[in-house]
């Protein structure tokens, strides 16, 4: 029996492969570094910003600022130069009384105080008000219409009284945007759960789930057209991080240009060519995705599209911080017996069943479970991890859950074809394959 070694969280694994199996690939990023100087990077890039023209001295004085921010949610280093991107606007003339600095939660859990100092940095913060965003509360958005995919448009109040929305996010591949970063700060990120509802289910389809590496998905172009209802002035300041989430490049200016341009950073990295018919297995791990359950299961929608229907996708997932603000059913079907009955039901009744079975699902709810049981119709689903408790597999019924690693790999041979083709990715958190000549397309 061969071994093959794969990267979880500050360590390493050991994966035991039956002699029969083949691996065809071990699909990795293409490695970039990190930037040795944070602050010449992003003051280059503020000077000279995409798709529109420079700052000049003394344009914001005056002016009321919000600074919009990803939570504790997500990897971007923020810490390291949220203080930077704060000088920049002081040296435009900008004062912090006139500063907001806005936690962009979408329907996530409200940061604490001690929560948002330490994510921007208690000295960086000092004498700038902050706030979450509500997506909840109906008085503390206000209604900026419908767009033309009929989505309605409730954003935070708190920015509609600001001249210029500085949105400091991450550009990293997403299943159902493409893409994050850019205009996503503000919907999802700071809008109603109504306004995140619609606008999370453009991109729902029985025929189209998944979106992982197009550059503009339904979603996307929804939301852009959303958050410009505003009529404010948007500037992004966008990392690219690496495969080991550090900043490689920064991308500043219009929230579209600069963001398409970050975009394809993160593709030349993150998109990887597969040749071949889809593989009857992929083992893959959450690295560098592994805060907790939601981030991690990220791996195993990058990796399905190369996955034959009836496939297998055995998943190792750090999971650091455990199930995170993930809701947790009070009950759900056996593993085997949901698969059997998304079969059954067919790809196209798939929503159908879902509110059928969970009459008054939140937002997230509703579309993590649409695009979740999507795959598990489509392929039998393994997970391992050292730090989810021993029940979330047969709580959320979405993938069996294994108590170690060779326990999971002993169930898969017996499961798999004796030579079955296997991929392996890595770093699953943030690879995603490109299609070859047998690969489905994205945009399916």
């Amino acid at each position: 029996m061969s071994t093959i070694t794969l990267p979880l969280g500050a360590s390493t694994i050991d994966v035991p492969l039956p002699d029969s199996w083949e691996v065809v690939g071990r699909v990795e990023p293409v490695e970039r570094p990190g930037l040795g100087d944070l602050a010449a990077a992003l003051r280059a890039a503020l000077a000279s910003p995409i798709g529109c023209a420079p700052m000049a001295a003394g344009e914001l004085a005056g002016k009321k600022i919000a600074i919009v921010v990803d939570d504790v949610t997500r990897p971007t280093p923020l810490r390291r130069y949220f203080g930077d991107i704060v000088s920049w606007l002081e040296g435009l003339g900008a004062r912090r009384d006139d500063m907001l600095v806005v936690n962009a939660l979408g329907v996530h859990r409200d940061m604490t105080e001690a929560e948002t100092m330490d994510r921007v940095g208690r000295e960086a913060l000092a004498g700038i008000r902050w706030v979450n965003s509500r997506p909840r509360d109906p008085d503390a958005n206000v209604d900026l219409g419908t767009t033309s995919r009929g989505t309605r448009v409730r954003l935070l109040r708190d920015m509609a009284g600001v001249d210029l929305i500085v949105c400091a996010g991450a550009i990293e591949p997403h299943l159902l945007l493409g893409f994050g970063g850019g205009l996503k700060m503000i919907i999802p990120g700071c809008a109603h759960e109504t306004t995140i509802a619609a606008n999370h289910m453009q991109g729902v389809s029985p025929g189209m789930f998944n979106y992982i590496g197009a550059m503009e998905s339904p979603m996307r172009l929804d939301l852009e057209e959303g958050a410009l209802r505003l009529g404010k002035r948007f500037f992004i300041v966008n990392a690219v991080m690496n495969s080991r989430l550090e900043v490689h490049a920064f991308v500043a200016g219009d929230p579209i240009k600069a963001h398409r341009a970050g975009v394809a950073i993160a593709e030349s990295m993150y998109a990887r060519p597969v040749e071949g018919p889809p593989v009857d297995v992929a083992i893959v791990s959450s690295d560098p995705m592994n805060a907790d359950l939601r981030q991690g299961m990220k791996s195993i929608g990058n990796v399905e599209r190369c996955v034959r229907e009836g496939g297998m996708i055995l998943a190792l997932l750090d999971c650091r911080s455990g199930i995170g603000d993930i809701a947790m059913p009070p009950k759900a079907l056996p593993n085997g017996l949901l698969r059997l009955i998304l079969r059954t039901i067919g790809r196209k009744r798939v929503l159908w069943f879902i509110d059928s079975v969970k009459k008054g699902a939140g937002v997230e709810e509703r579309f993590m479970a649409h695009f979740s049981m999507q795959i598990v119709r489509k392929n039998r689903i393994m997970a391992w991890s050292p730090n989810l408790p021993p029940d979330t597999g047969k709580r959320l019924g979405l993938f069996v859950q294994h108590g170690d690693v060779g326990g999971m790999m002993d169930q898969a041979r017996k499961a798999a074809p004796a030579r079955a083709r296997v991929l392996v990715f890595p770093h699953g958190g943030v690879t995603y394959p490109v299609p070859g000549p047998a690969l489905p397309s994205p945009l399916r």
